[in-house]
């Protein structure tokens, strides 16, 4: 089955990062010309340190009453103008992990880490917002055909399949008492399926034939 939901497979791996000891003109004219709105600072060996935004680096008028905006009087260097510690995501993390981080940390973009944590791309939110915009119709088609029919085997048409606003619901009877235990597996493939926010299930259990046989009477006759 198809899988996007890692931050690897949404990201930019060709990021553009600056040295923290780029000159702020050189970092902002960087991100002008690249058309990003920022970028991660990292070393040479590839360690984030911070993340610095157009914002960070455009000349700010003093305030009233002194002070000035987010960028210092003076400031040379990205280094000085940097936020940090950075905010980052591993690779290998969800998207849902990397958009919560995102919301909670009042942030629009992520420096990807890999299992060394070393800068291996960056991803915005744009980015992550394409893996929660499928059409209802593609996640139902996907569910049906790819983990019920290919991966679990079951008969799509044995159960109901309905998707809105990017919520499954499953519905349905169950013939065999076999595949109770595997419901749960059911559910949490359907979960991960690109653009699922929710799964909500209400299958019910048949009556299976071998339960009933085995109540009968042996050689299915009538009591003497």
């Amino acid at each position: 089955m198809k899988r996007t939901r890692q931050v690897r497979a949404v990201m930019t791996a060709e990021v553009v990062a600056v040295a923290p000891g780029m000159p702020v003109k050189a970092a902002a004219a960087l991100l002008e010309r690249r058309g990003v709105g920022g970028a991660p600072v990292a070393d040479e060996d590839g360690k984030v340190l911070g993340v610095v935004t157009r914002g960070d680096l455009a000349a700010r008028k003093p305030r009233r009453r002194g002070g000035f905006g987010w960028r210092k009087a003076g400031a040379l260097s990205v280094a000085e103008v940097m936020s940090t510690p950075p905010v980052t995501v591993r690779a290998d993390d969800d998207v849902v992990c990397a958009v919560q981080l995102m919301n909670d940390r009042r942030v629009h973009r992520l420096p990807v880490l890999d299992a060394g944590r070393i800068l291996a791309g960056i991803v915005a939110r744009a980015d992550l917002g394409r893996v929660f915009l499928r059409p209802d119709s593609d996640i139902r088609d996907e569910v049906r055909d790819e983990v019920l029919d290919r991966e679990m085997c079951i008969d799509p048409a044995s159960l109901d399949v309905a998707v809105r606003d990017g919520v499954v619901s499953l519905s349905g009877t169950v013939e065999r008492h076999s595949m109770v235990p595997v419901i749960p597996v059911i559910l949490a493939l359907v979960a991960r399926v690109d653009g699922v926010l929710a799964v909500k299930e209400h299958l019910r259990v048949g009556v299976d034939a071998r339960i009933v046989l085995a109540d009968e009477p042996a050689g299915g006759g009538l009591p003497g």
